[in-house]
């Protein structure tokens, strides 16, 4: 199990990036990598395009999931914004984490600036973990 999170310079930029461009929506999407270090960002439909609630497309899910496999890589990390807040995961978070080795990465704007949180949820206990962004290489 993960015990911090080590996301690449390029990494953190895509994600926000990505939160950025669906900004009327949650944005959603996986991170892989090795040794709890980011190689890769995915992102992925939210089907119920919602600004409140994700729900990652099952067929690109799939074929994520099936690319991190082939390149022997591990899933990481989930992530999503959350737009009003809050900071941390939500009930629907925590009621809807099905990966409990997976960080929940959770992207927020209250302090006028986005920002991500990690967390491992398992049978509904959150745990916040450190996500550390490493320098442009």
């Amino acid at each position: 199990m993960i015990s911090k999170l080590y996301l690449r310079a390029e990494h953190w930029e895509e994600m926000r990036t990505d939160i950025l461009e669906r900004i009327s929506e949650e944005a959603c999407g996986i991170v892989a990598g090795n040794n709890g270090t980011s190689s890769a960002v995915f992102s992925v439909t939210n089907v119920l395009h919602s600004p409140v609630r994700f729900l990652m497309a099952p067929e690109e899910q799939l074929q994520v999931l099936n690319h991190i496999e082939e390149k022997d890589w591990q899933l990481l990390a989930i992530y999503h914004s959350h737009l009003q807040g809050p900071e941390n995961p939500s009930p629907i978070d925590i009621a809807e984490s099905f990966y409990p080795d997976a960080v929940n990465l959770i992207w927020s704007n209250l302090s006028g600036n986005w920002n991500c949180r990690g967390f491992l949820i398992e049978k509904g206990q959150v745990k916040e973990i450190p996500v550390v962004r490493l320098a442009i290489e």
